[in-house]
């Protein structure tokens, strides 16, 4: 206790003189030197702070006990050596995170341990050199791979060296011993005011790390570690002014500019996999999985409990992370781990972090600061999440009642299975309105539970890792309207094709089935699933069944009701990976995929591989793909990236895939039949800026034809923003594409050419850590065949009067000039058109745990037809129709809704009450009178979707 620490200070003062003169006087005598490694007021917590010191450093430590102005003090007390090797157990022990100080002996402790010493006895024992249990250390910079070897010198003590001093590392990383504590008895509510906290070391090591200016923040965290059998504990404590602090609630996983704090722990101890958790100021909480080198997804929910509080000079964190819900590599005895600590200052929009890796650096994970654990016994775990569900629609007319249950078992520390059984997918979560009029598919990010746990054992390459695409721009810094560019993954697994719309349902002839019936997700039975690892080697199994498919359809004579049916899909997945990891990164994996349709299997393959250098400098990241599903297919892709430092970074890519390659039965792919390459340089700069905060430039060029060598895609693109100093941003873009062939717009009815466009944006937006935050842009862009520009603005603004409340609107509108879309057969239409849409969300939190959330998109389009085309037999330039259709026969009006009302009750730790309302609207038209108002209104008034649904899901562990 410090009361101690601070007891034992006064006595040095006091003794000053004397001490140093018994110093003098005993200098230079061998075996005369003990090293101290703490002082307790209770017994208790001595003994358990002996037994895990004992195993850290292997010597034997006394307690020995000893009255200072009338209080108890009881010593963890090595044996005795010479100067020299005192000294280098005592470094050894502060390179493990222990703080330590010297006493000289005037007789044995080994004697001194069996006998009660009083204050007048305890000065014999000098310091000189007394060092503070909560000093902060920080690691001596070492470049990575570097030999350290603790030597002793000194041949006199040979025969009491204790065996830590012999002790050899392999990187310049030196581990920190974490404190263990048989009971820790913490009150997880943020406030860090326990006695187990104030024994043990802080650090505050952070630099900032972005912008990567790696200064010496501006404010101080004081963070501390500690760990039981059941789980490890962390808290920080953080100096900032009270008129700075930016406190919002959120859903859970949402990313906004807020105050908050985040450690990413490494769980295999060599790079392989591990996981991140982060709770904001308010207890709104985040977290999610990691893999090499810097695949962050947030695409898992753990039950830990993080809790933060306000203080009287800023905010304190406290975590308590379950070892049963974490992997664990199965060994015995003494535990190493990777951490990283981040801390993000909202209103200067800066985030601090410990090891400082700054994205401009190739390396994360094999950088991260190492913990060592040296007794860690884990424990099984099995969780059972029963739920019932019901669901009322009022568009169908009927109301449904289900139950089912989820299972998750970790029968070993490396091996967890889980299971689900007649799972409810229902509507509690809602994908974003997309108009999508081209022939290319949008790709749609899992919401399910049960498919986001382990989902990353099945990301084989950053193309892969869905999660690091669509940013909302709303999570720091200045605001920005939403993208309307979505880039799309190259994955063999989308687990959305699993209890999706059937997409390869035989409709009968003379049956019409609506749109939205082709639409409507498929039941699904059950799925297993299984994910591991064997030292090196991780593997993950994936099984899933879909119930019959049921399509209402309507007999075209009659008009009388038809049931359409056909047998669901079965899908299995495979993966294995070995990976090694320390100085740079090899792996090499595998991944194979069946889905068995109706009459036919689907079948892919993927080879994965990927190298880091040493100094985490320069990566490749490839995969080979082959498909057998009409005959055999076959691609490959190679991705590349250099940092070259100074903020500058260069990546490239080289694709082939084949015209026969099929993925999309389980996967997504954007196009095959393509050859591609690309290359891109990036820089950014926030070090010297006088005028600006940061800087960040890119350039990139790419060209892409298909496999008959028709050039489909080509184009320079560049990327300018500027981030002032009050955290607001100015950007720029400029992109060209070259003249190129269009051989996917006409659906598989040949090829035509379209000329060279710009597209242009400007946009700026202000500071998200304000309480009023506005953004603009204005874009335009050349249409394909006749350069015509097509114009318009996005203005979008972020309200948050306080902490509980917060309104999010966007506007977009274009006006679009020589519009080229598909029109059936061979044929297309160019329009001129009006393109309007709004996004809405609206939160508040009746407590950190309790959310009424309002959300509304909605898009609308008035097109009318201006020149009519079709491909030409040949390939070469759209020719006019020889009939064109009557005036107003093309022109068309687009609304589409989607409205959702949700509250949630988070009960426990991936245990929630859901009451949702959803309401969806399709609705298509050719009248151009209506304005837009009335297509909003339309949509309101004539949904598609109208459902209530009321879902409690609790989880039981054991």
């Amino acid at each position: 206790p410090k009361s101690g620490r601070m007891a034992d200070m006064r006595l040095v003062k006091v003794s000053t003189v004397f001490l140093l003169s018994i110093f003098i006087s005993t200098a230079g005598h061998a075996g005369s030197v003990s090293v101290v490694f703490g002082s307790f007021q209770n017994r208790d917590a001595a003994e358990t702070q002996r037994i895990h010191i004992q195993k850290l450093v292997s010597v034997s430590l006394d307690i020995v006990q000893v009255e200072i102005e009338g209080n108890e003090y009881h010593r963890l007390v090595s044996q005795s050596f010479s100067s020299s090797d005192a000294e280098i157990l005592a470094n050894d022990a502060r390179s493990r995170g222990l703080s330590v100080w010297y006493l000289r002996d005037v007789q044995p402790v080994a004697q001194a341990s069996s006998q009660n010493i009083n204050a007048e006895t305890a000065r014999n024992y000098a310091v000189p050199s007394l060092r503070q249990v909560n000093r902060s250390i920080r690691s001596p910079s070492v470049n990575p791979g570097a030999q350290i070897e603790a030597a002793v010198s000194d041949d006199r003590s040979k025969s009491t060296k204790p065996e830590a001093l012999r002790l050899k590392t392999t990187d310049g990383r030196v581990p920190i011993a974490v404190s263990y504590m048989q009971d820790a008895e913490i009150t997880l509510d943020g406030v860090v005011d326990e006695a187990e906290w104030k024994q043990l070391p802080a650090y505050d090591q952070m630099l900032v790390s972005n912008p990567d200016t790696l200064e010496t923040p501006k404010y101080k965290t004081a963070t501390r570690f500690l760990y039981t059998d059941n789980g490890f504990y962390v808290s920080a404590v953080m100096v900032q002014p009270a008129d700075t602090i930016v406190a919002r609630l959120s859903s859970r996983d949402q990313r906004v500019n807020r105050d908050g704090y985040m450690i990413a722990l490494d769980t295999s101890g060599d790079g392989l996999y591990g996981y991140w958790f982060e709770v904001n100021l308010g207890g709104s909480v985040r977290d999610g999985k990691m893999a090499p080198e810097r695949s962050l997804t947030n695409q898992w929910d753990g039950p830990w409990i993080g809790r933060s509080a306000r203080t009287d000079n800023g905010w304190s964190v406290e975590f308590f992370l379950p070892w049963s819900m974490m992997s664990l590599p199965d060994r015995s005895g003494v535990r190493e781990m990777g951490i990283w600590v981040s801390r993000k200052v909202a209103h200067m929009d800066e985030q601090y972090a410990w090891p400082a890796l700054p994205f401009s650096q190739g390396r994360f994970m094999s950088a991260l600061q190492p913990l060592r654990f040296p007794v860690l016994e884990t424990k099984r775990q099995l969780a059972v999440f029963p739920y019932i569900s019901g669901t009322h629609d009022e568009i169908a007319g009927d109301q449904e009642f289900k139950g089912g249950i989820d299972l998750a078992w970790r029968p070993t520390t490396n091996l967890q299975l889980t299971a689900t059984l007649n799972p409810d997918f229902g509507a509690v979560e809602s994908d974003d309105v997309v108009v999508n009029l081209t022939a290319f598919e949008t790709f749609f990010p899992e919401k399910r539970l049960f498919f986001l746990e382990g989902n990353e054992n099945f990301i084989t390459t950053p193309r892969s890792d869905v999660t690091r695409f669509g940013s909302s721009g709303r999570g720091g810094g200045a605001r920005s309207t939403p993208s309307s560019y979505t880039p799309e993954p190259t994955t063999l697994v989308n687990t959305r094709r699993i209890g999706g719309a059937p997409r390869h349902l035989s409709v009968p002839d003379g049956v019409d089935v609506e749109s939205i019936e082709l639409s409507k997700p498929t039941d699904l039975l059950g799925a297993v699933k299984a994910a591991g690892s064997a030292g090196a080697f991780r593997y993950g199994v994936l099984a899933a069944f879909e119930d019959e498919v049921e399509i209402v359809g309507t007999d075209s004579e009659t008009g009388e009701r038809v049931m359409v049916r056909e047998d669901g899909r079965d899908f299995a997945v495979i993966r294995g990976l070995y990976e090694t990891t320390g100085s740079g990164r090899r792996s090499v994996g595998y991944m194979g995929t069946m889905v068995q349709l109706p009459g036919t299997d689907a079948i892919t393959h993927g080879i994965d591989g990927h190298f880091l250098s040493s100094g985490g400098r320069f990566s490749v990241d490839s995969q080979i793909l082959a498909s057998d599903v009409d005959g055999m297919g076959y691609g490959m892709f190679h991705d590349f990236r250099f940092n070259q430092g100074n903020g500058i970074t260069h990546n490239g890519s080289i694709d082939y895939i084949d015209d026969n390659l099929d993925i999309n039965d389980f996967g997504f792919i954007s196009r095959g039949d393509v050859i591609e390459a690309q290359y891109g340089v990036f820089r950014n700069k926030s070090r010297g800026l006088k005028r600006f905060r940061q800087v960040s430039n890119s350039f990139f060029i790419g060209g892409q034809s298909n496999t008959d060598g028709f050039v489909v895609r080509n184009g320079i693109f560049s990327s300018h923003r500027f981030t002032f100093k009050n955290n607001s941003r100015l950007g720029f873009r400029g992109n060209y594409f070259g003249r190129r062939w269009d051989d996917r717009n006409s659906r598989g009815n040949g090829m035509f050419k379209v000329d060279g466009r710009f597209f242009l944006n400007v946009s700026y937006g202000t500071d998200t850590s304000k309480n009023f935050a506005w953004s603009a842009a204005l874009n335009a862009q050349q249409e394909d065949l006749d350069g015509s520009w097509s114009t318009g603005p996005d203005i979008g603004f972020t309200w948050s009067p306080n902490d509980r409340l917060s309104l999010d609107l966007d506007f977009q509108y274009k006006d679009r000039n020589g519009w080229l879309l598909y029109r059936g057969g061979s044929n297309l239409a160019q329009y001129d058109a009006e393109d309007f849409k709004i996004q809405l969300a609206n939160d508040f939190f009746i407590t950190a745990r309790q959310q009424l959330r309002f959300t509304m998109q909605w898009a609308g389009i008035k097109a009318k037809a201006t020149n009519y085309w079709r491909v030409p037999v040949s390939e070469g330039e759209l020719i006019s129709r020889e009939t064109e259709p009557e005036p107003g026969e093309e022109d068309f009006t687009l609304s589409r809704l989607t409205a959702q009302l949700r509250y949630r009750w988070e009960l426990g730790p991936l245990s929630d009450l859901f009451v949702v309302y959803t309401r969806g609207s399709r609705l298509t038209d050719n009248d151009l009178d209506t304005g837009f108002d009335d297509l909003w209104l339309d949509a309101l008034e004539k949904p598609v979707a109208d459902i209530l649904v009321v879902k409690l899901r609790y989880r039981f562990g054991f």
